[in-house]
């Protein structure tokens, strides 16, 4: 019953299309030669039983010489994993730009697919009756540029049976290399023969200006003997030729910022909070985005940011990236900063622009993140900081008003007392004694300041200690919420045992890291606040921190200012 039972709920899984989240299409290769083979992957989000789209819009332009269906699923760390792949082999019928077209299936549909088809060159129909032969092509550009990416196609065609092959690196002097994903293998036919192709696809870097040479490359194979199947066979080579290309320097007229030739760069930035909803002092996260087609990320320069008026900024670290793909590399530099504004009213950001060389159009052109204008609202405990300084100063003038009133009642009581004629005697009594009780209440208040001190200076430096053992777990945990609140809390508590008495601990209350990291010179532990708090201000909400760093720049700081005379420490001079 068990057996039957899993059966049933495994056909009723294969059946059901319940867990379907997407559906969408991918190709090997997005450039191929006419009557190339390519592999296109439909892959639907779920189990799709023994059902399958409908694939015949694709009989417009390409031949299906196969199609295979399979199934996965799995849980991985409790998170199940169910997908349905359909690869299909499919060959061109013509060349030119050809579409797959959207498939459907389940209500879902794929995006549409562009192919570039491409002749077979007249080199590669006069070597066809070679067993092996290359044909390599290079990206054709107007003119080439020092640092431009220059990609190379490198196509071994053979026609016989072959054992261990083998190909050279492909390592250009003055120049560097990358390889743009991994050998591909594929059949074609040119004029009724059938060939197999082995395809390496390089983005090359020149570093100097000149002559550039792509070396020829070997490719070396074992070729089987048919009628000899235990034979070691023998040993054919092939040899391709050199290239030599011409690069050119930096434009004279590009101007003095850094050189990004590339075929298309572009400019975004997004920030944590809407624009309409800032307000003063608030922190507000601006990731600014460039993209280059043509370029790593790690060559895109970081972006300059100009001084604004009432802004303060607290830079993070950049991130950078590249999407590789047989059309070249696509880099991809990401620059987070905390802004903080320090006023409210009106603030403009101003225009950004990035200069950058067009390598198609062979012209200098502008990436541009255009100027716009913040309206900073005021901070919401500005008008509630009014209003209680307000409550204050009438509190403080009724107690005045009452100190006065009562000051004047005593005089009137002590001219009675002094009019009354039954009292006359005993003045010399009664003023001795209230000269040894005002010395003995003056003694008393003398003493109680200097006692109350002495334990408010006791019981801050317990606290201060408290605090001091809260930041150090916090700061063991990672979570960046709890550790920000134990660091204020600790700053603060270490301010109100410093403090020499000319201000009191809640006119200089510390309330934002960036305040806290303005009390300080020293640059790296500065930078790990300026670190947690675009942390906790982001779009990734509440991620995990290393507070470990941080907690070694706060003790040797804690050590320092120890070893100081202990005058306000969190405020160097």
């Amino acid at each position: 019953m068990v057996r039957l039972l899993g059966s049933l709920i495994f056909c009723l899984l294969l059946s059901t299309q319940a867990w379907a989240t997407s559906f969408n299409a991918s190709v090997d290769r997005k450039t191929i030669s006419e009557q190339d083979t390519f592999t296109l992957i439909l892959r639907y989000g779920g189990q799709a039983g023994f059902s399958s789209p409908d694939v015949s819009a694709l009989k417009k332009d390409f031949h299906i010489l196969n199609q295979q269906q399979s199934r996965k699923m799995t849980t991985i760390n409790g998170q199940m994993e169910s997908y349905t792949d359909w690869v299909l082999t499919l060959t061109p019928q013509r060349t030119g730009q050809l579409t797959i077209p959207s498939i459907e299936y389940d209500d879902e549909k794929t995006d549409p697919i562009t192919v570039q088809v491409n002749a077979v060159s007249d080199d590669v129909k006069a070597q066809q009756e070679k067993e092996f032969f290359f044909d390599i092509s290079v990206q054709k550009q107007p003119q080439y540029y020092v640092q431009q990416q220059i990609l190379y196609t490198e196509k071994v065609y053979y026609s016989v049976q072959h054992d261990e092959p083998s190909l050279t690196s492909l390592d250009v002097t003055d120049a560097r290399v990358e390889p743009l994903g991994d050998v591909r293998q594929y059949t074609t036919v040119i004029k009724g023969q059938r060939f197999g192709v082995y395809e390496r696809n390089f983005a090359i870097y020149p570093e100097v200006s000149g002559e550039l040479v792509i070396p020829g490359q070997r490719f070396q194979a074992s070729v089987r003997d048919p009628y000899d199947r235990w034979g070691r066979g023998r040993q054919a080579s092939i040899v391709s030729k050199p290239i030599s290309l011409t690069v050119n320097s930096i434009p004279a007229g590009y101007p003095q910022a850094p050189w990004l030739p590339a075929s298309q760069l572009s400019i975004s930035e997004r920030f944590s909070a809407d624009p309409q909803d800032w307000q003063q002092g608030d922190p507000i996260t601006r990731t600014i985005t460039l993209k280059a087609t043509g370029l790593p990320g790690n060559q895109l320069p970081p972006v300059p940011v100009p001084e604004i008026r009432n802004i303060r900024y607290y830079p993070d670290q950049t991130e950078s990236s590249d999407d590789l793909s047989e059309n070249g590399v696509e880099g991809t530099s990401v620059q987070s900063m905390a802004l903080v504004p320090a006023a409210s009213g009106k603030i403009t950001l101003p225009e950004i622009r990035i200069p950058w060389w067009n390598v198609t159009k062979g012209q200098l052109e502008y990436a541009v993140l255009p100027a716009h204008t913040v309206t900073v609202a005021p901070a919401q405990n500005a008008a509630q900081n009014s209003g209680q300084n307000t409550v204050n100063g009438n509190t403080q003038s009724a107690a005045e008003a009452s100190a006065s009133d009562s000051h004047s009642g005593n005089s009137n009581g002590g001219t009675l007392v002094s009019a009354d004629s039954h009292f006359s005697g005993f003045w010399p009594v009664l003023f001795a004694l209230s000269l040894l009780v005002n010395i003995v209440l003056g003694w008393l208040l003398l003493k109680k300041p200097a006692a109350a001190m002495e334990s408010a200076e006791s019981d801050a430096l317990q606290n201060e200690k408290q605090c001091w053992k809260a930041l150090n777990t916090a700061c063991r945990n990672g979570d960046a919420k709890d550790l920000h609140s134990a660091l204020l809390k600790w700053a603060n508590a270490a301010l109100r045992n410093n403090l020499d008495g000319s201000e009191s601990s809640k006119d200089r209350a510390i309330t934002s890291l960036p305040q806290l990291a303005a009390r300080y010179r020293d640059p790296a532990l500065n930078s790990a606040l300026s670190e947690l708090d675009a942390l906790l201000f982001s779009a990734q909400g509440n991620s995990a921190y290393n507070g470990q760093n941080l907690l070694s720049l706060l003790k040797a700081r804690k050590q320092l200012d120890e070893e100081k005379p202990q005058n306000d420490s969190l405020y160097p001079a």
